[in-house]
């Protein structure tokens, strides 16, 4: 299977936890809905690829395909250009982009409560604190998107001029770390994903929780597609909150069937190795279920308030009268 692009599958596995059924929708022309994850498929996004694996969005006459983009911030640019009907990104970068003026793209969900970012260097020279980040060089799998933005408010946060440290392109991966060895960079940026392909090649790995704030990974559309194709969404994000609430509740021995059943219907890089994918799904799992299963996918008002006066006080975001994120899918969709 290509992956550049997926067909989201059918499977027959019957779901507990499960929200009212919606009716038929209308997406993109065409007939699909098109989801852009930022990079490469991986666990990270399971509550999209098991919703589609395990029959959901099928369940609501959805359906959806899947593309994989190059970095959070083309995620917001082909969403504003119609390109995509939704798409996952980081929250400081997409504030920020909002806050211009010059898109109508808006979250309408939260899938990750906090960053899932972490900062990777060596356990013989390990960075534990933003603070030590300054005057060194950092690998970033992409410029200008939300990986970027988290590093410059953690920066921020702990004093450093964001100009003080060099920016690398590296790939997010194992590969990676070999650029530290060699003295090319003194750290890296990742992900849970990343941390267990690392854990698991038993390399000396040092892991900084790149905790900066706002919230972390979310779901974006034009606001005038949420408005034309909404029952679309609602059937989307009711996908995404039951497969959520399924993957919480599984033990190891169900979380292994669900990650079968994803490689069944994904082409998923890594997902053969049992024992880094089950670790994995459930680093990954812990960022979805921060405020709770029932909370799960919703924006959290305090937080996002809280996150755009960060970003506001650090200058990393303009001041703006428009509406950061909406509620309402996430409303219908559970209702």
């Amino acid at each position: 299977m290509n992956r550049r692009s997926f067909l989201g599958a059918a499977a027959g596995m019957a779901g507990a936890l499960m929200l009212p059924a919606a009716g038929v929708v209308r997406a993109a022309p065409g007939g699909k809905f098109t989801f852009l994850t930022p990079f490469t498929l991986s666990l990270a996004f399971a509550p999209v690829l098991y919703a589609s694996a395990s029959g959901k969005f099928k369940a609501q006459s959805l359906d959806l395909r899947v593309e994989v983009g190059r970095g959070a911030a083309q995620v917001v640019q082909l969403a504003a250009a119609g390109q995509v009907n939704a798409g996952r990104t980081g929250a400081a970068n997409y504030m920020s982009a909002r806050a211009q003026g010059n898109s109508d793209v808006v979250a309408f969900g939260t899938i990750a409560q906090i960053s899932p970012f972490v900062v990777v260097s060596a356990e013989r020279a390990p960075i534990a604190d933003a603070g030590e980040l300054a005057g060194k060089i950092v690998g970033l799998a992409s410029f200008g998107g939300s990986m970027e933005a988290t590093l410059n408010l953690m920066l921020v946060h702990a004093g450093v001029d964001p100009t003080s440290v060099r920016r690398e392109r590296v790939a997010d991966g194992p590969a990676s770390f070999a650029m530290i060895e060699a003295g090319r960079v003194h750290a890296f940026f990742g992900n849970t994903s990343t941390v267990s392909r690392l854990r698991a090649q038993k390399l000396a790995i040092s892991v900084m929780h790149a905790d900066d704030g706002v919230p972390g990974q979310v779901y974006v559309a034009r606001e005038s597609e949420l408005a034309a194709n909404r029952d679309a969404y609602v059937a989307f994000t009711r996908g995404v909150v039951q497969a959520v609430r399924e993957l919480a509740a599984m033990d190891d021995a169900a979380l292994m069937q669900a990650i079968a059943l994803m490689g069944d219907a994904f082409d998923i890089p890594g997902i053969d190795k049992a024992d880094i994918a089950l670790q994995d799904l459930r680093g990954n799992r812990e960022l979805w279920l921060s405020h709770g299963a029932e909370q799960a996918v919703r924006n959290d008002p305090k937080q996002w308030q809280e996150g755009s006066k960060l970003l506001l006080d650090a200058g990393l975001m303009r001041t703006t009268d428009r509406k950061l994120y909406t509620n309402d899918i996430w409303e219908s969709a559970v209702a």
